[in-house]
């Protein structure tokens, strides 16, 4: 059924069309090459404040080809159209956005007539607080084990990278933003945004000394957020756990997984900025990691694979073909990599793998 051609009052735009389905790259970037229409008739509202992002808006019966249709936003004070919209494909419109100011609003779609075809109700806040995750095991995607970790142990020499999630209050926003990162006088904080996803900051943090610190996250002239953070020694290194996907799916045996290492002291709290010595049976690697990303193949024998760090390693059997270390530090794995992202980019970012761990 047609959506009526005028615009009968906010209650009919409080969500999207069944006709028209909008959809955004906060979320979904990566799969820009499926219908947009398989990722729901939402947008990922609400919107951290100082959010860019792109709306797509899909024809689901692709009768319409969006020649001189236009998007429009009903307070450009709260979301801003930043270029004029464009056509990914016949079906499928895209508009540039701008979060720029706190409140609701909608997001029109006209036609050449200048009707009212669709439209998706935009929420945007300003983040009253952030919790850090840490990059790898956010990389997981495990729902019951995230890496949430409020004051981090840091390896003093080294360099660890978080996850930043905003909140107002405690309502989740989504998108990356401007946020700027300070820290003590023995600590580098800084702030890197991943063009893989526009729903990623990451907080990069290097610990030149033992001891507290502190690393402050603003937005504009707003503290977001405190963070107290530990340089530790090696000393401290008790153990390591090792985490890896265990699929459930035979349709989850074969392809690139990832695994992690984590070195944690003896209360089992874990200390970051640790990066380890990797070995197959028959390889050795020269290049260090805290991830391990290799070809699952269920039909290998299982071999292991162990790591290694300040005289603590640990091990773990897998059917793998091949692989290679990696850093959670590296910024090809939180930024743009030109001409596409590489099977473990992959990995690291979307994979929703469960975790297995050794002691």
């Amino acid at each position: 059924m047609r959506v009526a051609s005028t615009l009968l009052g906010l209650s009919l735009l409080a969500a999207c069309t069944s006709e028209f389905t909008f959809s955004d790259s906060v979320n979904s970037r990566l799969y820009e090459f499926k219908p947009r229409a398989e990722y729901g008739d939402e947008l990922s509202t609400p919107y951290v404040l100082g959010a860019q992002f792109e709306v797509f808006v899909e024809d689901n019966d692709q009768e319409t080809d969006f020649l001189g249709w236009k998007v429009e936003s009903m307070d450009p004070k709260v979301v801003q159209l930043r270029a004029d919209p464009y056509k990914m494909s016949p079906h499928i419109l895209v508009v540039e956005v701008g979060a720029i100011g706190e409140g609701v609003t909608e997001l029109l779609l006209k036609d050449t007539s200048g009707a009212v075809r669709g439209g998706a109700t935009v929420e945007v806040k300003r983040p009253t607080r952030a919790k850090l995750f840490a990059a790898p095991i956010y990389a997981l995607d495990n729902p019951d084990f995230r890496g949430e970790t409020p004051n981090p142990r840091i390896l003093a020499g080294g360099t660890a990278t978080f996850a930043i999630e905003y909140l107002h209050e405690d309502i989740r926003l989504q998108g990356s933003t401007s946020i700027v990162a300070s820290g003590s006088s023995a600590i580098d904080a800084t702030v890197k945004h991943s063009e893989l996803v526009d729903n990623r900051n990451w907080l990069q943090v290097s610990v030149g000394a033992q001891g507290r610190h502190s690393a402050e996250l603003w937005l504009g002239d707003s503290l977001v957020e405190q963070i107290d953070i530990f340089g530790v020694p090696s000393s401290m290194i008790a153990g390591v756990e090792l985490i890896d996907g265990d699929a459930n799916d035979p349709a989850e045996l074969a392809g690139e997984w990832l695994l992690v290492a984590q070195a944690v002291s003896e209360d089992k709290e874990p200390i970051y900025g640790v990066d380890f010595e990797w070995a197959l049976p028959d390889r050795g690697f020269t290049e260090p990691g805290d991830v391990f990303i290799y070809e699952h193949d269920p039909e290998q024998e299982f071999r292991k694979i162990t790591a290694r760090a300040y005289g603590v390693e640990s091990g773990i059997s897998v059917r793998v073909a091949a692989g290679e270390p990696a850093s959670s530090n590296d910024t090809s794995l939180t930024c743009s990599v030109a001409g596409g992202p590489p099977p473990w980019a992959f990995g690291l970012l979307l994979l929703g793998l469960r975790r297995r761990r050794r002691a």
